[in-house]
């Protein structure tokens, strides 16, 4: 799938939330609320955002040509074949990845997911910070611990790839929702948490290989920032990931 399509699922998701803002607005009083409408949006967020995540830990020129791809630890980030150090590959020529924490210990060495932050603006008018009606998120600033490690520290046998993971909350409720439904009022699943796993998919698609020329064609990217009705990110095209 090309990455204007992964954006165009974004901006579909995006109007969706925009039927729930309208009926019940963004603000402390109602950012714990439940509504199984937040649990749909959250079961389409979340998907893609795994999709995304995996293309690029497979196969984005940004993963190929960091030290990961020829690192020693390879074979413990990758799929490997049985009984062998050799990588499998699929019928397309790419990597395979297994669990959350591998793909995303990944994109988060190679794009710092973990330090990237997103504007959520709690309305569609109006938006200027010095109103105070937005939040800031760190989708995944859980996964920081990841970065403290050296490659060396995953040499020995014992030592599984990536240290220091811990699971955001917005994707812990997703995965408990995705397996039985019924515990989607006990999982946290709140307007918090689902607007994080928005502004999740929007930070992965802001940081990790946007296609900034489509979306400077589209409107989305102008003067450093990429904008969407209600979620912005910082984006220099001068800086390195």
């Amino acid at each position: 799938m090309k990455y204007e399509d992964y954006f165009s699922l974004f901006i579909s998701i995006e109007a969706e939330l925009t039927k729930f803002l309208s009926v019940i607005d963004y603000s402390a009083n109602h950012k714990n609320i439940y509504s199984h409408k937040l649990v749909l949006l959250l079961l389409q967020a979340c998907p893609i955002v795994e999709s995304y995540l995996v293309k690029m830990a497979t196969s984005s020129s940004s993963v190929r040509q960091s030290k990961l791809w020829d690192s020693e630890i390879k074979a413990k980030i990758w799929e490997k074949k049985a009984k062998s150090q050799k990588l499998k590959i699929d019928r397309d020529g790419n990597r395979i990845i297994g669990n959350f924490p591998k793909f995303a210990g990944v994109n988060n060495e190679v794009f710092c997911l973990s330090s990237r932050k997103i504007t959520f603006y709690h309305t569609a008018n109006f938006q200027k910070k010095e109103t105070g009606q937005y939040t800031e998120y760190q989708p995944f600033n859980t996964l920081e611990g990841m970065l403290l490690h050296d490659h060396l520290d995953y040499t020995s046998t014992n030592a599984n790839y990536p240290k220091g993971y811990k699971t955001p909350d917005w994707w812990a409720a997703y995965n408990k929702v995705k397996h039985d439904f019924d515990l989607a009022r006990k999982s946290h699943v709140n307007y918090t948490n689902v607007i994080e796993a928005i502004a999740g998919l929007f930070c992965v698609l802001s940081y990790c290989e946007p296609d900034i020329e489509a979306l400077g064609l589209e409107g989305y990217y102008k003067n450093g920032i990429v904008k969407t009705k209600y979620f912005e990110a910082e984006y220099d095209l001068t800086a390195t990931n």
